[in-house]
C-alpha cells in the first residue's frame, strides 16, 4: 500500500542533467500514451467553456489568459492533454510542445480528427530550449509542466518567446505540504499515474524565482480542504465540493501562511 511510484527521488529529479531528463520523461509519457486507445481521445469533451469551468484553478488561469481567438499560443509540455485542440477550437493557432515523440504524433492525429490540424502544430522539443524566434507567442499555457522542467533554463526561454504585451499562465502541483507529498508518492488513488520520473512539485522559492524572468508575475494557490473531493469522489458540480472550495478561499484570505500547503499553484506572468 505504501510502495512508492517514483522511479527516483524528487531531489534526484531536480539534479538530472537535461539529456537524461528529456529521455526519461519521453519514455514515461510515450508509455502512458501507448496504453490509451485512440477511441479514448475521440470520446473526450473538447468544449472550451466546459473545460474552463471544470476546476477553479483552471478557470482562474484561463480568465487571466483572456479570449484566444486569433492568438498564437504555446502549449508547453502538453503531454497527451486535450488542451491544444481545445484552444484551437476556441480560435487560437497552437504550437503544442512535448519531448515524447509518440505522444506528439497522437496530439497531432487528434487535432486532425477534430478538424483543427491546420491550427495545431505538435512538435518534439523541451521547454528548456524552445525552437522559436523571440516574441513569437501572444499566450503561453502550461498545465503540470513547470515541475518537470529545469526552471533556471526554461524561465528565460519562456519569457524570450513571449511577445511584449503577452501573457503566460501555468498550473502546477505545489510541494510544500509533506502529507500531500506522501500521498502523491505512496497512497493509491483514482487516476494516479503508475510511475513518476522527472517531476518535483514546486516549492514557493521555485515560484518566486521563476517570476524574475517576466515583467510581472503573480501566483495564487488552490485546494486544501477541497482536496477531500478526490477520495470522496465528489462530482465537479457537487454542493459539498463547492462548500469545501469556499472554505479554502476563506482560509487563504484569513491565514495567508496556509496558502503554501495547498495542492496547486497558478502562476500568471506578463511581458511588457
Amino acid at each position: 500500500m505504501f510502495s512508492s511510484n517514483r522511479l527516483l527521488s524528487k531531489e534526484k529529479a531536480r539534479k538530472l542533467d537535461l539529456s537524461t531528463r528529456i529521455a526519461l520523461e519521453a519514455q514515461i509519457t510515450d508509455r502512458r500514451t501507448q496504453q490509451l486507445d485512440f477511441e479514448w481521445f475521440k470520446s473526450k469533451d473538447t468544449d472550451f467553456e466546459r473545460f474552463a469551468r471544470t476546476m477553479p484553478a483552471r478557470r482562474y488561469l484561463l480568465e487571466f489568459l483572456g479570449p484566444l481567438e486569433g492568438k498564437v499560443m504555446l502549449d508547453v509540455a502538453c503531454g497527451y492533454a486535450m488542451s491544444p485542440v481545445i484552444f484551437a477550437l476556441a480560435g487560437a493557432t497552437v504550437f503544442a510542445l512535448d519531448v515524447a515523440p509518440q505522444t506528439v504524433a497522437t496530439v497531432q492525429r487528434f487535432a486532425e480528427y477534430k478538424g483543427v490540424g491546420d491550427r495545431v502544430l505538435a512538435m518534439v522539443a523541451p521547454g528548456e530550449y524552445l525552437p522559436f524566434a523571440s516574441g513569437t507567442f501572444d499566450r503561453i499555457y502550461g498545465n503540470a509542466a513547470l515541475h518537470h522542467l529545469q526552471l533556471w533554463r526554461a524561465g528565460p526561454e519562456l519569457a524570450r518567446v513571449l511577445r511584449h504585451g503577452g501573457r503566460a499562465g501555468f498550473q502546477d502541483p505545489l510541494g510544500e505540504n509533506r502529507l500531500l507529498e506522501f500521498a502523491r508518492d505512496h497512497m493509491p488513488y483514482r487516476k494516479k499515474h503508475p510511475e513518476k520520473g522527472t517531476d518535483h512539485p514546486l516549492r514557493m522559492s521555485d515560484v518566486e524565482g521563476f517570476g524574475q524572468y517576466f515583467s510581472t508575475c503573480t501566483h495564487r494557490t488552490f485546494q486544501l480542504f477541497s482536496m477531500l473531493a478526490k477520495p470522496l469522489r465528489l462530482s465537479r458540480t457537487s454542493p459539498i465540493r463547492e462548500q469545501l472550495e469556499r472554505l479554502d478561499d476563506a482560509l487563504f484570505r484569513r491565514l495567508p501562511q496556509s496558502r503554501r500547503y495547498a495542492r496547486h499553484v497558478v502562476i500568471c506572468a506578463t511581458k511588457e
